[in-house]
């Protein structure tokens, strides 16, 4: 699945924004709402399977959601792609 088209400009739309706060609450769903489809149902699964363990890092997840709505704005981001400059 493709990474869903965004606006040119470089400011951070509802979505994304939503995105980043859904990642906290639920690590993983932020990176789905953003078109990383097979990296927020990974990120979910690995949640769940730590029994929540996972939401130590929700911190780390949502910095993730973040430069990656960051990133949509100026160029196609890739569906692995964690951390974009």
């Amino acid at each position: 699945m493709e990474a869903l088209p965004s606006p040119v400009t470089g400011d951070l739309d509802a979505t994304d924004v939503l995105a980043i706060v859904i990642s906290v609450l639920a690590p993983g769903l932020g990176h789905v709402i953003l078109g990383q489809v097979a990296k927020g149902l990974v990120i979910m699964a690995l949640v769940i399977a730590s029994c929540g363990v996972g939401y130590i890092v929700s911190a780390i997840v949502a910095l993730d959601a973040f430069m990656v709505a960051k990133a949509r704005k100026r160029r196609e981001v890739g569906q692995w792609e964690t951390f974009p400059e």
